[in-house]
């Protein structure tokens, strides 16, 4: 029946923002709150057609001394909409301005396929902050999962072999932007809970089925044969690259990669543990 249908105005996360931004300020104003910053976040911002999503608010993103220096006309939806949550009258909210108290982050990656390029008049109102390739890998370094390296079972250092492989594409002129940052595999993966060694398979098997297809199908593409030099016969096929892994580890790559990697024994500290947990079973005896 066509009386239980109704049409209200739903805010999204801009709008729910704006009105908590508005609301400390009131309550600032009055002395019952301390000023407070109010942060949207846009993930991958680039995903998006921006200038057909952010419509008429695009022309709020001139700011002067922090605040928006073109208002715009709210609709009468957006006025009902403030006035019920911040009180007032409708005409009260009849222009719209980023107050100096709300802020907008966005991030994105240039190197994403498929994605809408930004034009020149929106980009102009950001201001830019690049992140490097390695910025905040601290948390990677001395952490090692079970890896063949030169033939032999050994800890290899994620971190190390992550760098060597972007060392050589930066030496084959590729982008940095396509390189691999510290967490293209999951913190929880290449950072385990306790200890220093990673869960061996989970590591390995994530390593073949995304670095390893990044690095096949994208990033290193052109490249395939040298940057998998130690399967010259098999570097077409990524299931062979694959299975390769399994049996060589470290060694299918490139010479370059395999000599740059941070490695420690595997077999010796073993058998070092097992010599120093039979040397305190004897104190313990002892005493």
């Amino acid at each position: 029946c066509s009386s239980d249908l109704s049409y209200e105005y739903v805010p999204g996360p801009f709008m729910r923002m704006y009105v908590e931004a508005l609301r400390n300020a009131q309550k600032v104003a009055k002395g019952d709150e301390e000023p407070r910053p109010f942060l949207l976040i846009i993930e991958e911002i680039n995903r998006a057609n921006v200038a057909a999503v952010f419509g008429d608010v695009f022309q709020l993103l001139d700011r002067k001394n922090n605040v928006s220096e073109y208002p715009i006309q709210a609709s009468e939806d957006i006025k009902q909409y403030l006035a019920e949550q911040l009180g007032g009258n409708l005409k009260d909210y009849a222009k719209i301005r980023i107050p100096d108290n709300m802020f907008i982050w966005a991030t994105m990656n240039s190197a994403d396929q498929g994605v809408f390029p930004m034009d020149t008049a929106f980009k102009r109102r950001w201001d830019f902050t690049y992140l490097g390739i390695d910025d905040n890998d601290e948390e990677l370094k001395d952490k090692f999962v079970s890896m063949i390296h030169h033939g032999e079972q050994k800890f290899v250092e994620w971190n190390s072999l992550r760098m060597a492989i972007n060392e050589f594409l930066a030496n084959e002129k590729i982008n940095e932007d396509k390189q691999l940052g510290p967490y293209f595999i999951a913190k929880d993966i290449v950072v385990p809970a306790t200890g220093n060694e990673n869960n061996k398979d989970k590591f390995n098997n994530v390593f073949k089925h995304k670095v390893l297809m990044y690095l096949f199908d994208d990033a290193a593409k052109q490249k395939r044969s040298k940057l998998f030099e130690g399967i010259p016969t098999e570097s077409s096929r990524y299931s062979k690259i694959c299975k390769a892994f399994e049996e060589k580890g470290v060694d299918i790559f490139h010479s370059s990669i395999r000599d740059m990697v941070i490695t420690r024994g595997y077999l010796h500290e073993e058998k070092a543990a097992e010599h120093l947990n039979e040397t305190e079973d004897w104190k313990e005896s002892d005493a």
